[in-house]
């Protein structure tokens, strides 16, 4: 076949998505490029192959556009095209960061940076490509792509501190903050995904602060990183030579944790005893190691201790600390080994999961905003008791995080500025601007004044020495939190308790819409534009008060300042009656769009009147969230029944749909058909075809449906029982 016709074949292949003509012909164009280009020859094999396999959909979504440099840098799915994580697309980045320091920094010979670098190692776990044919990404890791920055930035006159690799080891998210103002660094780069599917990357930039940079610093560094039109790389060994690379060593890393250290509170508790899991991922580095430097009995998790990219041992490869089912195997050892809490930590380390026991010995994993409520209410009294507090403590938050912290802290004679947007990279700014200005959206204050920066999504703060989520210092204050109540006899589900009696209860609830794919990126940014031009002014039977369009210029956030900002603004929040607020966004870092609901009680209840508070409250968020969410997907042209909605918020839309629409009327039909006493070969019949229906989901789908099961089996009208009970035992032999 000639080039020609193959590429005619591609675009009739790319006509059967719905997506713009624009949008097709661009993908085209791309293809046409790295197939013929000499630079891309490596990858034409496996191009070859998604061809004659006509994967058109993978196809357009890695070549359609060159992947976006958001708001601090990129993230994907590792694979070959230019809306791809790979070596092309990190270089021009890195490229492109070199062009904007030297020209932020004109007058400064010497610049430098600091590299860190996660577990990743890319393994084709999505089944992309030919494992028959040659691939370049094949085992493409983290530190390969740190590598090839460090050679970049040297080629470039930049001086790079990069981890010594005779360490054998990796630096987390926090660390890197920390390391910047160490070595008074210009810049960093962190080569991580956090907690992403495990065949994810990117690369996020840092600024001289040790956070990530916010518009229009952010848009600036968008603009050079498209100007780049050639990459400069010099040999490591070449820049190790001529110290354009310099090595981090060990005491380089033993300061951070001793800056975790200094700040522990001096409590005559009786120490608690801690299980922990760094899910595969750096946290052993600095987690695990300051709590051991702080004498406290560690037990880690031996089956996630090790550094594994494809996080093979933990549930679903989902190393998400925000996610129960990646915490349950560390709660297995607490109970073997009686430990008091088990805490669990990402990748790279800056988000943390807490599970502890009640009274009755049941575990229970707690969100990030009751984190949040425990953290602070513990800093203030700490602080009081120990002589520490100032005269002007400050928490900050990001909008989307409980409101509960807000009371708290007012209740405890702080101020909280609680109005953020999504990202740490704002309470990063926060400190800054009080560093220089001494003043942040009209509060003055000093870092001094700094009680704690949260966001619901398991991030903390707990020093104005650092400019990222750190996961260590909060575990140091949850563990100290931990030794106090196990002396008084105490829960933390009891200190919950009387957190809520005292303050008010809260449900705050998160609903994600996953939609995959450029289609999907399309449905969400449609979804949003339809919401902004028509918002609802009732939703599940409660008025809408007020509306706020983030990107409305006339609104709290004045004039939009780049293109990057518009996008940190895109953000819906509805204030309803009876306490009730919604927020929706896209997220900047995977294919979804974010609902959080708040649902809240006046504070000082007590027992009895809490009690029924809370059962109202709890009823009221669930209807909220699933009757916003069916609204919204229905905007779009998007019907699903309510029990698909219920499934897992890790399950894509169209797997939800596929789920409601294709499996539950087979199932159904193949029950029916059974009658009232099968034989168990039938059943296994009925069973196989259904692990085979579900595979889709994963090795391990149970978890994922089982929810969606129960709210079919609710919803059916008057169902034999013999129905119910051959759905729920062929239902029950899947892993």
């Amino acid at each position: 076949m000639t080039q020609d016709a193959l590429f005619q074949q591609i675009r009739e292949g790319f006509s059967t998505i719905p997506l713009p003509e624009t949008q097709r012909e661009q993908a085209l164009t791309y293809l046409k490029e790295w197939y013929t280009q000499t630079e891309y020859a490596a990858y034409k094999p496996q191009l070859d192959s998604l061809i004659e396999k006509e994967a058109w959909s993978v196809l357009l979504d890695s070549f359609y556009r060159v992947l976006p440099f958001g708001t601090g840098g990129r993230r994907g799915a590792v694979g070959i095209g230019p809306n791809r994580i790979n070596p092309m697309t990190i270089a021009s980045s890195v490229q492109g960061h070199v062009l904007y320091l030297k020209d932020a920094f004109p007058n400064e010979e010497a610049l430098s940076v600091v590299i860190a670098y996660d577990v990743r190692c890319f393994h084709d776990l999505r089944g992309h490509y030919d494992a028959d044919k040659p691939n370049p990404l094949l085992m493409l890791t983290s530190k390969d792509l740190a590598h090839l920055a460090a050679e970049i930035y040297a080629a470039n006159g930049i001086k790079a501190y990069l981890l010594n690799p005779e360490l054998d080891t990796y630096i987390s998210t926090p660390e890197l903050s920390f390391l910047i103002r160490h070595f008074k660094a210009e810049g960093g780069l962190n080569i991580s995904a956090s907690h992403n599917h495990p065949d994810d990357n990117g690369g996020k930039f840092y600024n001289a602060n040790g956070g990530q940079p916010v518009a229009p610093h952010d848009q600036q560094m968008s603009e050079w990183v498209e100007k780049v039109e050639k990459i400069e790389k010099m040999p490591l060994q070449q820049a190790v030579e001529t110290q354009l690379v310099e090595w981090i060593e060990q005491h380089h890393r033993d300061a951070y944790i001793e800056l975790n250290y200094d700040r522990r509170f001096d409590l005559a508790a009786q120490k608690a005893i801690v299980a922990y899991t760094p899910m595969h991922g750096t946290g052993s580095t600095s987690v695990g190691k300051l709590i051991e430097r702080a004498g406290y009995e560690l037990h880690m998790l031996a089956s996630q201790t090790t550094f594994d990219g494809t996080f093979e041992n933990v549930r679903y490869r989902i190393p998400n600390p925000e996610v129960p089912a990646s915490m349950q195997d560390a709660i297995e050892l607490a109970k073997e080994v009686g430990a008091d809490l088990v805490l669990g930590t990402d990748p790279d380390a800056d988000r943390i999961g807490l599970a502890t026991p009640d009274k009755d010995g049941t575990w229970r994993c707690f969100t990030g905003n009751e984190i949040a409520a425990l953290v602070t209410r513990y800093l203030f009294k700490s602080l009081k008791q120990s002589g520490r507090i100032t005269d002007n403590p400050i928490v900050l938050k990001t909008e989307v995080t409980s409101d509960l912290v807000r009371r708290i802290t007012e209740a405890e004679g702080g101020t909280c500025v609680g109005n953020l947007l999504v990202g740490f990279k704002y309470i990063g700014d926060a400190l800054l601007s009080w560093e220089q200005h001494g003043e942040f959206l009209g509060v003055k204050g000093t870092p001094q004044d700094f009680v704690l920066g949260t966001e619901e999504s398991h991030g903390f703060l707990t020093t104005p020495d650092l400019r990222d989520k750190d996961a260590a210092g909060v575990a140091l204050y949850l563990v100290e939190l931990a030794s106090q109540l196990k002396s008084e006899g105490r829960t933390f589900p009891e200190e919950l308790h009387d957190i809520h009696k005292t303050y008010g209860y809260f449900n705050n609830r998160l609903t994600s819409m996953v939609m995959e794919g450029a289609a999907g990126i399309a449905n969400i940014r449609n979804l949003l534009t339809k919401l902004r031009e028509q918002p609802p002014t009732e939703i599940a039977g409660r008025k809408v008060l007020e509306f706020f369009d983030h990107q409305d210029e006339s609104g709290r956030f004045g004039p939009i300042r780049s293109q990057t900002d518009a996008s940190s603004r895109n953000v819906l929040v509805f204030h309803l009656e009876g306490n009730i607020r919604l927020i929706l966004r896209p997220s900047g870092t995977e294919p979804k769009a974010k609902l959080y609901i708040e649902v809240s009680s006046d504070p000082g209840q007590d027992e009895t009147t809490l009690a029924q508070t809370i059962e109202q409250v709890d009823a009221t968020a669930a209807r909220i969230g699933k009757d916003f969410a069916g609204d919204a997907l229905g905007r779009i042209g998007i019907q699903l029944p309510d029990f698909a909605l219920q499934l897992s918020d890790l399950v894509s839309i169209d797997n939800k749909r596929y789920f409601g629409e294709t499996v539950i009327p087979a199932w159904k039909t193949k029950l029916e058909a059974l009658g009232e006493t099968p034989s168990e070969t039938q059943l296994s019949e009925v069973s196989q075809w259904l692990k085979e229906a579900l595979a889709r989901f994963g090795s391990t789908p149970n978890g994922l449906v089982a929810p969606g099961v129960e709210a079919y089996i609710a919803q059916l009208d008057a169902p034999s029982q013999h129905f119910v009970d051959h759905m729920r035992q062929t239902f029950q032999t899947i892993p």
